[in-house]
């Protein structure tokens, strides 16, 4: 049994030892229970464990935080852009099966919209900002001849008509369109067109007109032909001459006015201007006049005045009074090829050397305004040509002495920049002419082994300079377009234009006659004089043929010959009866006379100084 004093002495055994310290030597440590022992060992090996456990997994996390911060500065930038975005849109699109299916079957239904459906396309490329271009010709439909300054709209553009009837419009939308064709005096045509991707030249288009009509013959004054493509004009009414020179305009109807103002043109010709009589339907003829004008000098004030004219004699003016200073013999005019400027060589400024010698002086003339300007002085001049803008001519060098090697001076001035240009120089030249913009002159000799000596070619810029012949020559021949005869005393050669070297011939040519060459602006005819049963004879040499045709043979016919267009020239009767000048067309028609004349040089052949 359990004796309930040994329960009650343990009681104040405890309560003994309440509050009363201990004596650590009473406490035997090594006494200490096994078990006892072996827990308190267990848990400080579990507490080394857990704090080794923290201490690495803290370590791993900051090691993985500094991984982490090195890998995020070598990552590339996040893509949040549109093309990003649209790019990660489709990548999601593509990879749901029913969503990819499904937009390309609405891609296949849209291409062949587009294909079936014109309309459709039209509106989706619009949507684009997709423009188109369009071009029409309108035609007056009683003619069938070009209409200009038609007003012409669709799609909202608008323009009008070039001188060919042709308009062109841009920037227009495609698809269907309102085309609205508008003319005073004629019907309005208002059609329905579609324009597509591209140029759409859409053809042409006849209007009818439904004004009152009028019906002009434009001819050349000269030769009686009729004139293509010359127009009518009054206010906003005008039209063009077909191929037999015929003009129908329309005008518009109504009114109290009996005359309407007219203007008629043609390139190259003058302006006509006349006074329409409403009252009357007869078809009017107009004769045309080249619109260039004939410059000459003339001495009927006692002075010698250069006076420019139309070949039909009207519209005559003073260009350049005369100084009375003028020595007949020292006269030249020659006028530009298609230019309005002419070289007049002169003794008019009454100029002398130190030796008291009376110099000419080279003046170049603006025929468009009258003014003047001095290019050169010298004892002689010569003028060789016009090659473009510039003049060739030969000086001689002031008081230079006989014996001087460059008294003479082959020179080219331009008239648009000022420049000159010194080509060559020589005591004296034997020959110099101009063929095919090219030069060719013959330096004299002044010693038996002169190097100077023989015969060169030269461009007009100074370019180009080649010798021909080594040798002194004395006389060029140009016995054809294409040709030369060269004398060199008992020797002779031959030389065609563009070979590299003359040709010596083994006998002389029977009897050699130089020609002068006038060259058409378009290069198509090259005038020359002849002088044949004692008459002279105008010639005309067509390039392209390689034939000659005969224009005019006139008692006291010669040089200075030259053209006003492609078509007309001027030419000179010298006679004890009279000195003047003539005009010719060279496609037909009677020679008119222009005016009387005083026989100046103009382009002549060479002469010995």
């Amino acid at each position: 049994m359990h004796d309930i004093n040994d329960d009650q002495d343990q009681t104040d055994a405890d309560q003994v030892n309440i509050g009363q310290p201990i004596d650590s030597t009473e406490v035997d440590h090594d006494e200490t229970s096994p078990e006892l022992n072996s827990a308190t060992s267990s848990d400080d090996e579990n507490t080394d464990e857990a704090i080794d456990d923290i201490t690495t997994k803290e370590g791993d996390e900051v090691l993985a935080a500094e991984d982490a911060e090195v890998a995020k500065a070598f990552e590339p930038p996040i893509k949040t852009g549109f093309r990003h975005k649209i790019k990660v849109f489709l990548q999601d699109l593509w990879a749901d099966k029913r969503k990819r299916w499904a937009t390309i079957v609405g891609l296949v239904v849209i291409v062949l919209a587009l294909i079936t459906i014109p309309m459709s396309r039209y509106f989706f490329l619009n949507l684009a900002g997709v423009r188109s271009s369009a071009s029409l010709t309108v035609l007056d439909n009683s003619t069938q001849l070009p209409l200009k300054n038609v007003q012409v709209s669709l799609a909202g553009q608008t323009s009008k008509t070039n001188d060919s009837g042709l308009v062109k419009l841009t920037h227009l939308r495609l698809g269907r369109a309102q085309l609205s064709i508008n003319k005073p005096a004629f019907a309005t045509q208002k059609q329905t067109v579609t324009v597509g991707w591209g140029s759409n030249p859409l053809g042409s288009f006849p209007v009818q007109p439904v004004g009152a009509q009028y019906t002009f013959v434009i001819k050349d004054w000269l030769s009686g032909q009729p004139i293509q493509k010359a127009e009518a004009s009054s206010g906003s009414a005008d039209a063009q001459s077909d191929k037999n020179g015929k003009i129908v305009l329309t005008v518009e109807s109504g009114g109290n006015a009996t005359t309407l103002p007219v203007t008629i043109t043609a390139d190259t010709y003058r302006n006509q201007q006349l006074q329409l009589d409403l009252t009357t339907k007869t078809a009017q003829t107009v004769n045309m006049v080249p619109a260039r004008k004939e410059v000459f000098i003339s001495n009927r004030s006692g002075k010698d005045d250069v006076y420019k004219v139309d070949v039909d004699g009207k519209n005559e003016q003073l260009v350049l009074a005369g100084t009375g200073n003028e020595v007949p013999a020292s006269l030249a005019l020659v006028p530009h090829l298609t230019d309005e400027v002419a070289a007049l060589v002169s003794t008019r400024d009454n100029v002398h050397d130190s030796d008291g010698f009376l110099l000419s002086t080279l003046t170049l003339i603006d025929l468009s305004d009258d003014s003047t300007i001095s290019v050169a002085q010298s004892e002689q001049i010569q003028i060789v040509g016009w090659v473009g803008s510039q003049l060739v001519y030969v000086q001689i060098a002031a008081g230079a002495s006989a014996a001087n090697p460059k008294r003479f001076q082959l020179i080219a001035y331009d008239y648009k920049t000022g420049d000159k240009t010194a080509l060559d120089s020589a005591n004296s030249f034997n020959d110099v002419l101009l063929a095919s913009d090219a030069i060719y002159y013959a330096p004299s000799s002044t010693s038996d082994n002169d190097p100077n000596t023989g015969l060169y070619k030269i461009d007009a810029d100074g370019s180009n300079k080649r010798t021909l012949l080594s040798q002194e020559v004395w006389n060029i021949f140009r016995v054809s377009y294409d040709s030369f005869d060269l004398s060199l005393l008992q020797t002779w050669y031959h030389y065609n234009l563009g070979d590299v070297l003359p040709t010596k011939l083994t006998t002389a040519p029977a009897s050699p006659v130089n020609r002068l060459y006038i060259d058409s602006p378009d290069g198509k005819h090259s005038l020359w004089v002849d002088q044949r049963d004692g008459k002279g004879v105008l010639i005309d040499y067509d390039t392209t043929k390689k034939t000659d045709a005969t224009l005019v043979s006139q008692g006291g016919l010669s040089y200075p010959v030259r053209w006003l267009t492609n078509s007309t020239l001027v030419y000179r009767i010298h006679t004890d009866q009279e000195t003047a000048d003539y005009a010719l067309n060279i496609n037909g028609g009677q020679p008119r006379k222009i005016s009387d004349v005083f026989n100046a040089a103009g382009l002549n052949l060479w002469y010995y100084y």
